[in-house]
Parts: C-alpha cells; sequence; structure tokens
C-alpha cells in the first residue's frame, strides 16, 4: 500500500515574486466617482512624493525600489537608488508654506526665504546637507516594518549621495544675475555674512596661481571694489576687507600676507601676496 506523504508546508517568508518599480504617491478614490481621499504612504517613494508634491510632478519618482512578494501574500520593499534631481529639489521646501531656498552662482551661496521677516537669508551647504539627512530619517521612521531601512538609514545618507544632492542643488535651484538685483523685488539680509561669502567667490574666481607673479594688498582692494561693483553691492573700507579676503586667500591657497612684496612701479617692499595674481575682467557692458 502505498503511503501519500504530504506535502510540506511553504515557509511564508519564501520569496515568491519581485520587481522593480517606480511609485509616486496617489490618493484612492473613496467610490466610484467619488473625490480621492490621503492614504497613508507605504513606501519610501510616496512618502517623499506625498510630502514634495510639486517635485514629483517636474522630477518624477524619488525612488527605484524592489518589491518582494511573499508567500504569506506580504510584500517587502527596498529603495535600491535615489533619484537624485527630486532629491535635491525637495531643498526648496514647500512653497505651499512659502518656503523657497536659492542658489546663486556668482556667489557661490545659497539663500532660504525667512517667511516671518519676508527677507533672504543666506545658509550653508552643511546645513542642507542636514536637511536632507533629516528628510531621509523621518522617511524611515514613519514607514512600516516591511520597508527596509538600511539605505534609507545609512546609504542614503552618506557623506558621498548627500555631495552629490547638494552640488545637484546648485543647478536645480540656481538664480539667476537679476534675481537679488536692485529692481529685484526680492531682498536679502545684508551683513557680514553676506560679504563674507563674497570674498570667498571673489577668491575662488578672480584670483588664480601663478608662479613668480605677485598681488599687492592695495591692487586686491582695488580688485574687489570692482568685484562688489559689477554685483551693484557698496564697497567697502580697507579694515573690513583685510578681515574678509586675506582670510579666504590663506584658505583657497594656504598663502599668507606678507611684507616683502615688491612693486614694479613703486621702490620699497609692500603687503601682499607672492604666486597668485588677480584676473582681468572684461569691462561691464554699457547701455546706450
Amino acid at each position: 500500500m502505498n503511503a501519500t506523504m504530504p506535502e510540506p508546508a511553504m515557509d511564508p517568508n519564501q520569496v515568491i515574486g519581485s520587481r522593480l518599480q517606480l511609485k509616486p504617491y496617489k490618493p484612492d478614490p473613496l467610490l466610484f466617482g467619488e473625490p480621492a481621499y490621503n492614504t497613508k504612504p507605504t513606501t519610501p517613494s510616496e512618502w517623499f512624493s506625498c510630502k514634495f508634491s510639486k517635485q514629483a510632478k517636474v522630477f518624477g519618482c524619488p525612488f527605484l525600489e524592489h518589491l518582494e512578494t511573499l508567500a504569506d501574500g506580504t510584500t517587502r520593499i527596498n529603495p535600491i537608488s535615489p533619484n537624485i534631481d527630486f532629491l535635491a529639489a525637495t531643498l526648496s521646501g514647500d512653497s505651499k508654506l512659502g518656503h523657497k531656498v536659492v542658489y546663486v552662482e556668482n556667489e557661490l551661496a545659497f539663500y532660504y526665504y525667512d517667511c516671518k521677516k519676508r527677507i533672504y537669508k543666506a545658509t550653508s551647504e552643511d546645513k542642507l546637507a542636514n536637511l536632507m539627512r533629516a528628510y531621509l530619517i523621518r522617511c524611515a521612521e514613519e514607514l512600516g516594518g516591511n520597508v527596509h531601512k538600511l539605505n534609507l538609514f545609512h546609504t542614503f545618507r552618506s557623506d558621498k549621495t548627500i555631495r552629490s544632492i547638494i552640488h545637484r542643488a546648485k543647478s536645480i535651484l540656481a538664480a539667476d544675475d537679476s534675481y537679488f538685483s536692485v529692481s529685484s523685488k526680492h531682498q536679502r539680509q545684508q551683513g557680514p555674512e553676506l560679504y563674507e561669502r563674497v570674498a570667498l567667490a571673489f577668491v575662488q574666481q578672480i584670483l588664480e596661481r601663478v608662479p613668480g607673479e605677485t598681488l599687492t594688498l592695495t591692487d586686491a582692494y582695488l580688485h574687489f571694489c570692482d568685484y562688489l561693483r559689477r554685483r551693484n553691492m557698496p564697497p567697502v573700507n580697507r579694515k573690513i576687507f583685510k578681515n574678509l579676503v586675506p582670510p579666504a586667500i590663506q584658505q583657497q591657497f594656504d598663502l599668507g600676507l606678507r611684507h616683502d612684496v615688491r612693486d614694479e612701479e613703486e621702490n620699497g617692499s609692500h603687503y601682499g601676496w607672492k604666486g597668485i595674481r588677480a584676473v582681468e575682467l572684461e569691462p561691464a557692458t554699457q547701455e546706450n
């Protein structure tokens, strides 16, 4: 007599299917023909596209996700690749709440809009990086246990990934030269931090390392005043200049201010630097 062997029970955690998905957030309809109602996001892509719906419409789904279906009918979701463009755009915040972040290329600086004071204030790349890390942590905390958290908590928050997001934000959030012009409706806070950023931009854009060349402190000051004028900013006195530009040169070129720089037109030694020079700017165009 042949005994029938029972089939072994299937492991409920066995994967019976898997696929890649791009799943933005979409509200579910209550009934046929009824308005949609907001359902709770269940995946990282749904969470981010729910919070930042305008950015999702422009830049697409936040993550490429790996979806696994298990034998017990449940699913596991793992975000495996971020959409850098989308994440960079989220650094501008929620426009419905009055949030706004812009990048001014000629100053190499980000500005955020202070809704209470109705003015733009300078912010740093490090602060925006910390904001993005906070977004990712909140996403990991608010989603269910079927979502793998390792990439959200660690991989996507790594310095390498965050730097790539901040770098992309410089183009996605870029404002043109007229954004803070005299005739613009946009106003920004005028303070020491603004001139510190402009001093660093001046050193990076106008000065270059050239062995054998020299730059006197006086010439550097004249170039800096011209740099400010071209950006519709008032000039600073020499005392403020000495507190701004020499530290930026030290940071950029590792060169300290010295008192043995010779001037070709004058005899004697002057304060200045050896091994750098200023790039001559083209004359500003005049309107007829």
